[in-house]
């Protein structure tokens, strides 16, 4: 199968002419065994951590966040549109002057559009197709300034902010970013008070689930939330510290798929997610149940909200001592387990996230 980021390739290497001799930004990252070629000069960024793991493991520098300047930045912009005009200004952003700006999507993700887009604001574009994808860059030239104020409105459309009616901080891109998940709303309206100890949220996204804990639970002694995705961290931090507790939630950047080492909890909650990409994949669900039964201590509970169909109880029977099905209703269904028995091994597959 062609990814956008082996049109990306492609294009530098018939592409002579666009200097990657200097520093290398990677804007939304992914692993590909070219840019080994960039040793000592490339920078990834990436949020989400089965894709920033992978570049590790390449022996690449990732960074969340970055600073300063660089002579050639790469994007793989977000198909969603907010996303996609604001990663090609963050990329502009990053542009020592007389830098390129190289972006990459698929045909089917708005490719055309987004060329359009890098046109409007940028003046010339050229552009190349391949891979059935399109690949599209610009120069940030001295005396040729991109619309500012346009550039301007990407990044502002992005941008963390206050949602239903202020309550909340969230931005686009993350899981029901401006509203309550329905599962969330139902799987909150069943945790009992009486959840106590250490507790953790397993895919936190901006934290309702942990905020109604914080509130409601008074016995918990520590919270911990976890999520693949780093932009969700900055959100959660803004909502739960507006919860009037001794209890601080501590963030943790971590795929929940890959497993837990360690026993520590008394108490799990989670709404697991349940799709790759378009496609739905009910053994992410099945990885954060067995992840959970590793990191729960003797005697520990699950609590866990699911679409109704999706296959868990098979797997929960399976690795705890205690199971039931709390409700079922609106398409959701809330899922109580306690006591794991058995610690699960993680079930590998050779699918990558894409």
């Amino acid at each position: 199968m062609s990814y956008p980021i082996d049109a990306l390739i492609y294009a530098l290497d018939v592409n002579p002419e666009i200097n990657t001799e200097g520093k290398v930004l990677f804007l939304r990252a992914q692993e590909h065994p070219a840019l080994a070629h960039f040793e000592g000069r490339l920078v990834c960024q990436q949020t989400w951590k089965p894709r920033a793991n992978l570049l590790q493991a390449a022996g690449h520098r990732v960074e969340r966040e970055v600073n300063g300047l660089f002579n050639l930045v790469l994007v793989l912009p977000d198909p969603q549109r907010d996303l996609m005009v604001a990663d090609l200004a963050r990329g502009h952003d990053h542009l020592a002057p007389g830098g390129i700006l190289m972006a990459a999507v698929h045909n089917d993700a708005g490719a055309k559009r987004c060329e359009q887009y890098l046109r409007e604001v940028a003046g010339h574009v050229d552009s190349l197709s391949k891979h059935h994808s399109r690949v599209f860059w610009a120069t940030k030239e001295d005396g040729k300034p991109w619309k500012a104020d346009l550039l301007e409105r990407w990044r502002q459309g992005a941008a963390m902010r206050r949602i239903l009616e202020g309550r909340f901080w969230s931005r686009p891109g993350l899981f029901n970013w401006d509203r309550i998940d329905e599962g969330s709303a139902l799987l909150a309206k069943h945790l009992p008070a009486t959840i106590s100890g250490n507790v953790a949220d397993f895919g936190c996204g901006w934290g309702f689930l942990s905020d109604h804990l914080m509130r409601n639970c008074h016995d918990i002694d520590s919270l911990d939330i976890y999520d693949a995705d780093a932009d969700c961290f900055e959100c959660a931090r803004r909502n739960l510290g507006l919860v009037p507790t001794r209890v601080k939630a501590q963030p943790h950047w971590q795929d929940i798929t890959t497993g837990f080492d360690r026993t520590k909890f008394d108490a799990v909650i989670m709404n697991p997610p349940f799709h790759e990409g378009k496609e739905a994949d009910p053994l992410i669900g099945l990885k954060f149940i067995a992840a959970a039964a590793q990191a729960l201590r003797p005697g520990g509970q699950l609590w866990l909200v699911a679409n109704r169909q999706l296959p868990y109880e098979n797997l929960l029977a399976e690795t705890f001592a205690q199971t039931e099905k709390v409700i079922e209703t609106g398409g959701f269904k809330v899922l109580h387990a306690q006591n794991p028995i058995v610690q699960p091994t993680y079930v590998r597959r050779g699918k990558r996230r894409r």
